[in-house]
């Protein structure tokens, strides 16, 4: 079962080759990127160079439910630690981090499996023997996640000030239960003035998993954000490794070169 689901993995996360008239259309998409999102304005305030210290500390709010790590390790034992560290002559554990995040950002995260991952296998519908019927849950390493947070922090306010204000998910300060209230309202007036109308719903399987990482950098460069941000994603991104967990059973590290 393992090395069937590994496989299924390793197919999964393998580009698919670009045919020349996909080559074209996205040469044709990245034009109409550049007209529509070059002309709007950067976030004002934005930090850039190295991690602040209040910018480690944020995490503090923002970690405390994340699941815990491959190694074992979650964030209440770093907590834990950081309370500790404080009542000793030691350098506190958040600028400890800092210096620690800095340093990976200029070094980059291909070292000491850094940002490898198990992926856990939960059953969802259909026919149990079929891998693809089964949830995959990727859990990374906590100082992985801790620092792809801090990457997070700085995206948020370039989706802010770029994408349009018609998407919700995923953009701070926005929320999909406007869109549920929108629907909602829809139809309340379909129904009152006796107009027909239609709700279309469009979701593409596994779309995470098939991202092609090249196409994803090069939209985000044209949208006009900063290089310095897109290659810290960029580093993040690529030359990943995860393993398939089932039935507590481990397979061995395979790349994942396409998804996020």
């Amino acid at each position: 079962m393992v090395q069937i689901a590994q496989q299924y993995f390793i197919n999964l996360h393998t580009p698919e080759p670009n045919p020349p008239y996909r080559v074209v259309a996205k040469a044709a998409l990245l034009s109409e990127v550049s007209d529509e999102y070059s002309p709007k304005s950067a976030p004002v305030d934005v930090p850039s160079g190295p991690f602040s210290l209040p910018e480690i500390m944020a995490l503090k709010e923002k970690m405390p439910n994340m699941a815990p790590s491959p190694n074992g390790i979650h964030y209440a034992f770093w907590e834990s630690l950081a309370e500790k560290v404080e009542d000793t002559d030691l350098p506190s554990f958040w600028s400890t981090f800092q210096d620690l995040t800095n340093d990976i950002s200029l070094q980059g995260t291909n070292h000491c499996h850094f940002k490898n991952a198990n992926i856990s296998l939960f059953y969802k519908k259909g026919d149990p023997t079929l891998t693809k019927n089964y949830h995959p849950i990727s859990s990374m390493n906590m100082d992985c996640k801790m620092y792809t947070n801090l990457i997070n922090s700085c995206l948020a306010p370039w989706a802010i000030a770029k994408i349009h204000p018609d998407q919700k998910g995923f953009i701070p300060g926005r929320y999909i239960t406007e869109h549920t209230h929108l629907a909602t309202e829809v139809a309340h007036l379909s129904d009152t003035t006796s107009t027909n109308g239609y709700i279309i719903s469009l979701d593409q399987a596994k779309a995470y998993d098939r991202t092609d990482l090249p196409w994803l950098l090069s939209v985000l460069l044209t949208m006009g954000i900063v290089e310095s941000l897109v290659s810290l994603i960029r580093d993040v991104i690529f030359r990943c490794r995860s393993k398939v967990c089932i039935n507590s059973g481990y397979s061995s590290a395979f790349a994942l070169k396409c998804g996020v």
